[in-house]
């Protein structure tokens, strides 16, 4: 073997087929085609003279080779992504791309505005917007900025503002609530039928607080967007516990009752320690906490946005 051979880029396409475990998921996340992975794998299997994967019908399993080969690489990859990092965080002055990961419902009620305003201000700043009802690995820079709600990240490599508590009540649609009747409360839902989260957010607040009312067969619909479930929601499939800075603005929902504190969550901003003092990201942190900082009353749900629906302990 040629050591001068074993390319970096190289070891990008191994990476992405021990991760994905197939070429279809390498070229997805490489942004090329299952053909040029195949091929650049099978280069880097000659020039190292061993197989790496051993391949079958269920994907791509790594060898004996293949695992020793995996350590060396990962630890390439930790120290070429802490350094893009680190140089990304000596920027001085607020220019060049952001990438921004958030959820549905805030990117399309909420952060709209918010965006635009914070570009016609940093005109040499671009965003790049992913949305993904998953946590984006801000360590690997899948990321630079996160924008959601959840749980207080636990990890001590991510810098966390709290912005203010997102509200969660239960709702229904006038649809609804006129051919099923209204309940009396959450413990009134039997016989309901409910608009939830998927199985794979069960942790979620407000899953476990519907968990306390009803049984997982009640769930005439579920989701991992949030949008999907205010949708639905409104088109009458069922009762959901919903944000209310997302359900209080259309006047086809009711909110049913208070604001369950035991179901409602954080709003975060979460930026990676490397890039706290990058210039771009840093004015975009801050205008960002600041803007939404200032509909905490709507996240909260102490006030009707637009005065728009009403509430069950409001007639």
């Amino acid at each position: 073997m040629n050591a001068r051979l074993l390319s970096w880029q190289d070891l990008q396409f191994f990476l992405a087929t021990a991760r994905g475990a197939t070429l279809a998921a390498a070229a997805e996340s490489l942004g090329v085609s299952a053909a040029t992975v195949h091929r650049r794998l099978a280069r880097l299997e000659a020039e190292l003279a061993t197989g790496l994967f051993a391949r079958s019908q269920r994907g791509y399993s790594l060898t004996a080779a293949g695992s020793e080969l995996l350590a060396h690489a990962q630890s390439i990859d930790d120290e070429v992504v802490a350094a893009q990092r680190r140089v990304s965080g000596r920027d001085q002055s607020p220019q060049g791309t952001i990438r921004v990961s958030t959820v549905d419902d805030l990117a399309v009620m909420v952060l709209g505005s918010v965006l635009r305003d914070f570009s016609r201000l940093h005109e040499g700043v671009r965003l790049e917007v992913s949305i993904d009802s998953d946590f984006a690995d801000l360590a690997r820079r899948q990321a630079d900025v996160a924008i959601r709600p959840g749980a207080r990240p636990a990890t001590g490599d991510l810098i966390a503002r709290r912005v203010c508590t997102v509200g969660v009540a239960l709702y229904a649609s006038r649809d609804y609530l006129a051919r099923h009747g209204e309940p009396a409360g959450p413990g009134a839902l039997a016989g309901h039928r409910v608009v939830r989260a998927d199985q794979g957010r069960a942790s979620l607040p407000m899953e476990r607080f519907i968990d306390r009312y009803t049984a997982p067969d009640a769930a005439a619909f579920r989701s991992n967007s949030m949008l999907a479930r205010v949708l639905a929601v409104r088109e009458g499939l069922g009762l959901g516990m919903l944000p209310c800075f997302a359900a209080d603005p259309d006047p086809a929902l009711v909110r049913l009752g208070p604001v369950h504190d035991e179901a409602s969550s954080a709003l975060w901003i979460l930026v990676h320690a490397d890039l706290r003092r990058n210039a771009r990201v840093r004015a975009f942190v801050e205008y960002v906490h600041d803007a939404l900082s200032r509909e905490r009353s709507s996240f909260e749900g102490r006030v009707r946005s637009g005065g728009q629906g009403r509430s069950a302990h409001s007639r």
